[in-house]
């Protein structure tokens, strides 16, 4: 009978041969794995090295909460010591050491680690099935695979699909991150650069909204957003203000009142290179589309006379 594998023991710690001497609570990087030596192992001599238990670990200066992940930088520099590896919250250079078992202030020389054995690696082969993927850099980058000779592979983000009866399919979300404090919400850009061409299967849909004309100058008409408006109230006195200007913003105005609209700019910009903050006119029961240039100037399609 063969075997397709045959207990040899336990892992908690496993054999180890260093090519040069390894002392008593050293970490030892085994590929990409930060295990840690409980007795000292001459160079060239057979020795063990745990890859499970719970250490305190020097640190550096990361503030850690129990739960957290900890890496293990070979090359930093622990609280009050000198550059020859630190336990560190920055995943960036590190390797994954394990999970930490108690809070650990930034001032603190060690933090109580949990040995997790388990490799990081740059590449991962075939398919991935993941609930959530959270970065632990600054950013998360997903490219397809670089090819050494002819095209590199593509990349195709999409919703699940439906797996019995009339399912529906899964939605997909493309969403900037959110704002701190008096931050700006981040935005998504779509083929920015590298791009031939950008190919779309249905048309997308806009905001609409319906609002109601108001005020009588710049200062008081009613502030509207891109997407679709259907204006109501306009008198040929009151009026509707676009956003501040910015290269590529769109917004599409239906005056829905048998009288003359005001289109105000924001302050300080223009609409049809007239001067700056001067109102166009959307005649009664028209529509146009007016179109940012640049940071200060507004087109409308079609070209209205102000």
């Amino acid at each position: 009978m063969t075997f397709e594998a045959t207990f040899v023991k336990d892992g908690v710690a496993i054999d180890y041969t260093p090519a040069s001497d390894v002392n008593a609570g050293d970490v030892v990087v085994l590929g990409s794995i930060p295990l840690v030596a409980k007795t000292d192992i001459e160079a060239d001599a057979l020795g063990a090295i745990c890859a499970e238990g719970v250490f305190d670990v020097l640190k550096d200066g990361s503030s850690f909460t129990a739960g957290d992940a900890v890496y293990w930088n070979t090359t930093g520099t622990p609280v009050g010591g000198s550059a020859t590896g630190a336990a560190t919250s920055t995943a960036a250079g590190a390797y994954l050491m394990g999970l930490a078992l108690a809070d650990a202030a930034a001032g603190a020389t060690t933090v109580r680690v949990k040995l997790t054995a388990a490799e990081r690696t740059a590449t991962i082969a075939g398919s991935v099935t993941a609930d959530d993927i959270t970065g632990n850099d600054s950013s998360l980058g997903i490219s397809g695979k670089p090819a050494a000779t002819g095209t590199a592979g593509a990349v195709v983000v999409a919703g699940g699909a439906g797996t019995a009866g009339n399912a529906n399919g899964g939605a997909l979300t493309l969403r900037g991150g959110a704002k701190n404090g008096s931050g700006t919400d981040g935005a998504i850009a779509i083929g920015d650069a590298n791009t031939m061409s950008i190919s779309m299967g249905v048309m997308p849909t806009i905001p609409t909204a319906t609002v109601a004309a108001a005020g009588s100058d710049q200062s008081d008409a009613t502030a509207i957003t891109t997407g679709f408006m259907l204006v109501s109230a306009a008198d040929a006195t009151k009026g509707i203000k676009l956003p501040a200007a910015a290269a590529g913003l769109i917004c599409i105005v239906k005056n829905n009142v048998a009288a003359v609209l005001k289109v105000w700019p924001n302050t300080d910009d223009a609409i049809n290179a007239v001067a700056a903050n001067s109102n166009d006119t959307l005649a009664a029961s028209t529509a146009a589309i007016y179109v940012a240039y640049d940071a200060t100037t507004w087109y409308s399609i079609p070209l209205l006379g102000s």
